[in-house]
């Protein structure tokens, strides 16, 4: 027989489940700001029903409401999109970060910049043609030639300091996701935990995600969820966090790195603890930092130690064939008059050399040594060759440049560096 307070009961259901819904609405509320919080959904359904028997045989009666879950209003296929996405932001404002950097250590377009430089020292011998003999234009040459050195000696003591701040911040972006990673961890355990029992441990995921995106951000992820509701997240092919725990990254100096080799700056490489085969991180902020130090900075090395095996070799050529005041031959003006520069095996020993030579210094004769005439038979006043170092710098191509002027040369840099810029903060 059915029970006289079965109504009652229904009712009081009934005030029980809306009142866990007004607890759900509240909650929601509170955490309207919060982080990383999804919206949560009080799910009903009705309560057993029971049987009576009436006049016209048996039949069930409703008892009224209960409480199925409350569980988040997410959708799981766009947090993967978003963190696909995560990983290019990060990426891409590190390298917007690092390309706008190099445009500062350029200066251009400024009266700082290696392009004002190189056209003061392009006027200097252009002057120097109009008279060799004259005392003040050669000092003005010598002196622009130093102007140009200390510039590209500049810009590369600005790359290098570049590098080692990205050194800096690779380790402490390293030192994060393993944060990030050991918390993750821990949220697995706490989350299989509740939902073991039947519970939906909706907070502890929502911070579980949150911490999935920071971690996006820094490097690309792939995350699967498994049975119990671990999350097993990994990166550039290795697992850092699954059921059992997770694994620690470090970083180690990079010994045989293209920056090592090539210009003996040390760069820092991504590998699992304990190991040494770096991890092909190619996204998110890491990938960005690691792309910017071992592509982009090496690439402007590169051209800086370009331009200086250029003022080595062919302007030097030039300035050897012709005579000083003293009827010297065969002085270098960039260099070191005993530099050999057959022993040259890394890019970097030609930024090494660049400097203007010091016999120009010498008090009494340094200037004289400036080769401003082509032959012995003109006279100390013509400027024929300081005419064609000159050009040298401004319109005779060179296969070394690519086919191009080093003033052209020098342009093509610039021009590309804003592109890249420019495509970055796209």
């Amino acid at each position: 027989m059915r029970s006289t307070f079965s109504g009652l009961n229904a009712v009081m259901r009934g005030m029980a489940v809306q009142q866990v819904g007004l607890d759900t609405v509240g909650h929601n509320i509170a955490n309207a700001s919060t982080v990383g919080y999804s919206r949560q959904v009080v799910t009903t359904s009705t309560t057993r029903p029971e049987l009576i028997y009436g006049t016209n045989g048996p039949m069930y009666i409703g008892t009224g409401v209960t409480v199925e879950s409350i569980t988040r209003a997410r959708d799981t296929f766009i947090d993967h999109q978003l963190w696909k996405e995560l990983a290019s932001l990060g990426y891409g404002e590190m390298a917007q970060d690092t390309l706008s950097k190099i445009e500062g250590v350029f200066s251009e377009p400024k009266e700082t910049g290696i392009q004002s430089v190189l056209n003061y020292f392009w006027e200097a011998w252009q002057t120097l043609g109009v008279n060799a003999s004259d005392n003040g234009a050669r000092i003005t040459v010598r002196q622009r030639g130093v102007e140009l050195v200390d510039a590209i000696q500049h810009a590369r003591e600005q790359l290098r300091d570049m590098i080692y701040d990205i050194n800096t911040v690779v380790e402490i972006k390293v030192n994060n996701i393993n944060q990030i990673c050991a918390e993750i961890s821990s949220l697995n355990n706490q989350i299989a935990h509740v939902e073991f029992v039947g519970a939906q441990a909706n907070d502890l995921r929502d911070r579980r995600d949150a911490l999935v995106d920071e971690l996006a951000k820094l490097t690309k992820v792939s995350v699967y969820e498994d049975k119990q509701g671990n999350y097993i997240i990994q990166t550039a092919g290795v697992t850092i966090v699954d059921s059992l725990g997770y694994v620690k990254l470090a970083c180690v100096d990079d010994l045989t790195g293209e920056l090592n080799t090539q210009y003996g700056y040390i760069s820092k490489m991504v590998v699992v603890e304990g190991m040494t085969q770096p991890l092909n991180i190619t996204s998110g902020e890491l990938g960005g930092l690691l792309k910017a130090r071992d592509v982009d900075i090496e690439g402007y090395l590169d051209k800086l130690a370009t331009i200086s095996k250029f003022l080595l070799t062919e302007f030097n050529a030039v300035h050897e064939a012709g005579y000083g005041l003293d009827d010297s031959t065969g002085i270098r003006f960039f260099g070191q008059q005993d530099d050999d520069f057959s022993t040259f095996t890394r890019m970097g020993d030609w930024l090494n050399a660049l400097a203007v030579n010091k016999l120009l210094f010498e008090p009494e004769s340094g200037l004289l040594k400036i080769a401003a005439r082509s032959s012995l038979d003109q006279g100390g006043a013509s400027g024929d060759n300081a005419i064609a170092l000159a050009n040298r710098l401004k319109l005779d191509q060179s296969d070394m440049l690519g086919k191009a002027s080093l003033d052209t040369y020098y342009t093509t840099i610039i021009g590309q560096l804003g592109v890249d810029t420019q495509n970055a903060k796209r």
